[in-house]
């Protein structure tokens, strides 16, 4: 199993509470705790490479909002391809590493940028960071459980207090899925392997808020689809263990120029009845409105110094960006909190692996 984790049991499961304020920081630490601690890298989507592009609006995008991304008459993007899990040397096939990811910065100019974070599962595993909390604390145990029950079945020993502790914690982990449809959608769904990162679909979860030229305000969530179509290898062992540790970023460094990877983002509008603040719930609608082509043509120089640097953001604004904004989706928020957490961590840490 791919997952790394720390024998310690404190806090595990234990039913304690936390503050708001400190949701982020405990979300990091649990997800530490599954992968280890790498030093200098991401606490989770930890594997990942930095590539260069551009993004050319549509007129349609101009009706949405007066961005100024989607007013030019093109921006330049850096983007971050990745895959699941906090581990970064996990093989691009391992179950371990769903769902991949693309996280996007439109470079309006040196201190003004929007970003876009999407991966490839449609939804969220929970609508809260405490929900989320509680789902790892629970993997955890689960995890802890059967490290612990191995280890005394390799001792040749009484292993029947171990075989308790593992189904106990089964049990509970259960209990929440069952509890957590998406959070058991997120566990049980399939776990796909494209032949790129350019031949898979990529979901932004969190809904965003536009603002066009005349105060109209709608609701969207992005969807990114491959140019080339989405292709994925089959669910065959046989046939994934022929493929590289890195196929996807080797994939990377050697396509560019002569074949870019190139997207359509879809502004998915979300319909009157459509839930907003829910990530785990996709919107029924189907109204979709094409709202520029993204483009990448390059694997940025110096990547593992800048990757270690750049912190992607779930809010959309920065530099005081108008006609977007976050909305009042609760996860947005614990989300920056995490991703600013690991990014102080890493721009201090030098990487050892």
């Amino acid at each position: 199993m791919a997952a790394q984790v720390n024998g310690s049991t404190n806090g595990v499961a234990n039913g304690a509470t936390c503050s708001h304020d400190t949701l982020p920081k405990e979300l990091v630490d649990e997800m530490q705790a599954i992968f280890g601690k790498h030093p200098g890298y991401r606490t989770t989507h930890a594997k990942g490479l930095l590539v260069e592009g551009t993004f050319t609006p549509t007129e349609q995008a101009q009706e949405l909002s007066i961005a100024p991304h989607f007013r030019n008459a093109s921006t330049p993007v850096v983007a971050r391809f990745s895959v699941g899990g906090g581990i970064p040397h996990i093989p691009d096939t391992d179950d371990n590493a769903t769902p991949k990811g693309v996280a996007i910065r439109f470079k309006i100019d040196d201190e003004t940028h929007t970003d876009l974070v999407a991966h490839s599962f449609n939804g969220f595993a929970t609508r809260t960071g405490e929900d989320f909390l509680a789902f790892l604390q629970l993997l955890r145990a689960v995890k802890i459980a059967q490290f612990l029950l191995e280890k005394a079945k390799a001792g040749g020993g009484d292993y029947s207090k171990e075989l308790e502790n593992f189904k106990k914690a089964g049990v509970a982990f259960q209990a929440f899925l069952a509890t957590h449809p998406s959070a058991a959608e997120f566990v049980n769904s399939p776990k796909p392997n494209p032949f790129n990162y350019g031949t898979t679909t990529y979901w932004q979860p969190n809904t965003h808020v536009l603002t066009n030229k005349d105060g109209k305000v709608i609701n969207v969530r992005y969807r990114l689809d491959p140019a080339d179509g989405e292709h994925l290898y089959p669910n065959d062992p046989e046939q994934l263990k022929k493929l590289g540790p890195s196929y996807l970023e080797d994939d990377l460094q050697q396509r560019f120029p002569d074949k870019p990877i190139v997207f359509t983002i879809q502004a998915h509008i979300a319909d009157p009845t459509d839930v907003l603040d829910d990530a785990t719930i996709p919107y029924k609608s189907t109204t979709f409105v094409p709202v520029g082509r993204l483009e990448f043509n390059k694997v940025s120089e110096d990547n593992a110094a800048k990757q270690q640097q750049i912190a992607f953001s779930p809010t959309p604004n920065r530099g005081g960006i108008e006609g977007i904004a976050p909305s009042g989706d609760p996860l947005i928020q614990i989300r920056k909190g995490v991703y600013w957490i690991s990014a102080d961590e890493r721009r201090h840490e030098k990487q050892v692996e």
